[in-house]
């Protein structure tokens, strides 16, 4: 296994546009306790709603309601807003690789998948 590769590729995510621009937007949030409270509160408020969505829980659409009240502040807040933008094209650009680099990762494990007919 060529560990270069691996290492090559994370080089090259850290020199990327959006991780460049993520860490600067970090840098200023970190700054700014007002917007790292702000940050870190939406932020937990979107897992508990992708979560409930997820399963279903009743109090999906009251979790919504919160981050949306919370929008306002957000948006005036400009390191706040700027960090989550940044987060959102890091989250996309990190989830493509992910996506390109698990295929040969899961393909040897395509034996678990459901209907598969076992060969005699």
């Amino acid at each position: 296994m060529n560990y270069d590769k691996a290492h090559d590729l994370a080089h090259a995510m850290r020199e990327s546009e959006e991780y460049k621009e993520l860490m600067k937007a970090q840098e200023a949030v970190q700054a700014d306790a007002t917007a790292a409270a702000l940050v870190r509160t939406f932020m937990a408020q979107q897992m508990q709603w992708e979560y409930a969505k997820i399963s279903g829980a009743p109090e999906e659409a009251e979790l919504l309601k919160k981050q949306e009240e919370l929008m306002p502040q957000i948006q005036a807040n400009t390191a706040a807003q700027a960090y989550l933008q940044a987060h959102v094209r890091w989250s996309q650009v990190s989830n493509d690789i992910y996506k390109i680099i698990s295929e040969p990762i899961t393909e040897g494990m395509k034996v678990l998948d459901h209907g598969q007919q076992q060969q005699h």
